[in-house]
């Protein structure tokens, strides 16, 4: 088992995600023979491929500020107390993006 903590994070995120998506192919095959396997299927489908994107952009997520991990909770936080707020956080999350380059 000291192997797998010898890996790198991006490796075992990338060995994790491939075996939840082989999961939800094997979740799909039975499903259209056995419909009780409705529930792992759709939670296996949703959860695999983000796995699998976070392992793809592991280098570009080091690169981001640590500002931006505290800022974000905080934004979603107010933008759910008060959904209005949407209307003035996604434009001006938009115009930051395009400016900054």
């Amino acid at each position: 088992m000291k192997f797998w903590y010898r890996l790198p994070f991006r490796t075992r995120l990338g060995i994790v995600s491939a075996v939840l998506l082989v999961l939800a192919a094997v979740s799909m095959y039975l499903w259209i023979s056995d419909p009780i396997h409705n529930k792992p299927i759709s939670a296996l489908i949703r959860f695999a491929p983000i796995m699998l994107l976070l392992c793809l952009a592991w280098v570009e997520l080091k690169n981001i500020p640590r500002w931006f991990w505290l800022a974000v909770p905080i934004v979603l936080l107010a933008g759910f107390i008060k959904p209005a707020i949407w209307f003035l956080i996604v434009p001006a999350v938009l115009v930051w993006l395009f400016v900054r380059n």
